[in-house]
């Protein structure tokens, strides 16, 4: 009898302490996602990076069947009214002229969704595209995987509310001032995460100073430094198979990564080219996705008019890829989404409710995925495909040198895809309506707040509000009169 009453604590021990030793103890998925990776980019339109892709005159006698597979997604092909004030990027040079940006020049571009003031607003050097001969490495991930070609900034405006979304859902600032205010940590995905217990990591260029290009923005993140880590702590992870559940990787202010205009953008699409190939190559692969985005767009050009959603003025398109052993191939998505899409997808996957209204409402990218039907060869997930059609950095710290910046592009695209088209068993367009309202999910914060310190004199509130006041002012009296 004693001998039965130790086996049975032997089993306890087993059941109830060996997942947590391995860090299994983490809540379900409703996917077989286990791994959410998020790569931020900045200042980048949909049109300015995908504005013509596929570009038709790459075709040639033994390319014509995949250029005639790719699906074309809403762009500037056909239109010739628009394409007579556009530049395309010349063969050889991967960067141009930082357009004017700021929530009113944009506002100018955007002209009451007109859509055709770019040049009084950012200025002439809006109105240029890349090509294959730049940016054939993220077209090539594109025809692999999933591209959406109706995800817009949540704001017509720049960097901090539109990262601010991305994070929270929700932003107290209309442009690139403060903080104050700040949000608290708990209404933050990182607070969500942790109070489902979920593990999380944000990860930057130099973590030495163990913070991270928002987090000023957020009341208490101090309090979780050991979660800010390194690229080279990520590639890490990835390698030896200990990646938390949801990771963001930020290539904001690192020398050149984020494509950030004037920056040359070929450094940031051979960092992201290293970044997806380390994963493929890793054990997570067959467990994550990875979402790659834009913040802003930067000023540069785009055709569509942003619509308004859940009473929100949404802002410009922007690039939205899905790289995944469960992403579909060569896939075109309509489905309306924004940064907060997102996180919708986190709640979603990890069974959490919903961070807010506003996350509640965003439709979640599911149809980029197939998660149900297996490939005529019997396999549902994609085996790893390695983009080696051209010069790839050892390391996600590098320099451009002649053997990457002299490489013809234009020779990279399109590559033979992985699984034959006529094989695919889902057709290569589509788009969801699904959200967390839909399943009526719950809301894990109700009514977000912000946060102004106690320290904070009266004076320092009312100058707040006044330059708040006269930003407001401002916008209104330019729209008045016409600027």
């Amino acid at each position: 009898m004693r001998y039965l009453k130790s086996l049975i604590i032997i089993f306890l021990v087993i059941v109830v302490v060996l997942p947590y030793v391995n860090g299994l103890n983490e809540p379900g998925t409703r996917t077989p996602i286990k791994h959410v990776i998020n790569i931020f980019f900045e200042n980048h339109t949909f049109d300015n990076l995908f504005g013509v892709y596929p570009e038709n005159s790459l075709a040639n006698s033994t390319q014509d069947s995949i250029i005639s597979n790719l699906t074309l997604p809403l762009n500037l092909l056909g239109n010739e009214t628009l394409l007579h004030r556009m530049n395309a990027v010349p063969i050889g040079q991967f960067s141009t002229q930082d357009p004017i940006e700021g929530y009113l020049a944009y506002h100018q571009d955007w002209n009451h969704g007109m859509m055709n003031n770019f040049i009084n607003g950012s200025g002439r050097q809006s109105m240029t595209y890349f090509t294959a001969s730049q940016v054939s490495p993220l077209w090539d991930v594109a025809e692999e995987y999933a591209l959406a070609d109706n995800y817009f900034a949540p704001q017509i405006s720049e960097s901090a509310p539109n990262t601010l979304y991305y994070l929270t859902g929700f932003s107290p600032v209309i442009n690139d001032y403060g903080p104050p205010p700040f949000i608290p940590f708990n209404e933050t995905i990182f607070g969500e995460l942790s109070s489902y217990g979920i593990s999380w990591g944000v990860y930057v260029s130099n973590a030495s100073s163990g913070s991270f290009d928002m987090s000023q923005y957020i009341s208490g993140i101090n309090n979780y430094r050991d979660n800010v880590q390194s690229w080279n702590m990520f590639l890490n992870q990835v390698r030896f198979g200990n990646l938390p559940a949801v990771s963001w990787i930020f290539a904001q202010d690192s020398d050149g990564y984020d494509m950030g205009a004037p920056s040359n953008i070929l450094k940031g699409e051979l960092w992201l080219i290293h970044l997806i190939n380390s994963i493929e190559e890793s054990p997570v692969w067959n467990t994550s996705t990875i979402f790659v985005t834009w913040d802003d767009p930067g000023g540069y050009f785009d055709q569509v008019s942003p619509p308004v959603f859940d009473g929100i003025q949404l802002g410009m398109r922007l690039p939205f890829l899905v790289i995944s052993p469960y992403a579909k191939e060569d896939y075109i998505s309509t489905t309306l989404i924004t940064h907060s899409s997102i996180l919708a997808f986190i709640d979603y996957n990890w069974k959490m409710a919903a961070l807010n209204q506003f996350v509640s409402k965003c439709n979640i990218p599911l149809d980029m995925f197939d998660f149900d039907i297996p490939y005529y060869q019997g396999y549902l997930v994609r085996p790893p495909l390695l983009f080696n059609e051209f010069p790839v950095p050892a390391s996600s710290y590098f320099s451009l040198n002649a053997t990457f910046l002299n490489y013809n592009y234009s020779s990279a695209f399109p590559i033979k895809l992985q699984i034959d088209h006529s094989s695919l068993p889902y057709i290569d367009k589509g788009s969801s309506s699904f959200n967390l309202s839909s399943i009526q999910s719950r809301l894990f914060i109700n009514r977000d707040t912000v946060y102004l310190p106690i320290s904070m004199s009266a004076y320092s509130v009312l100058g707040f509000v006044v330059i708040n006041s006269a930003i407001v002012f401002l916008i209104f009296w330019r729209r008045k009169n016409g600027k």
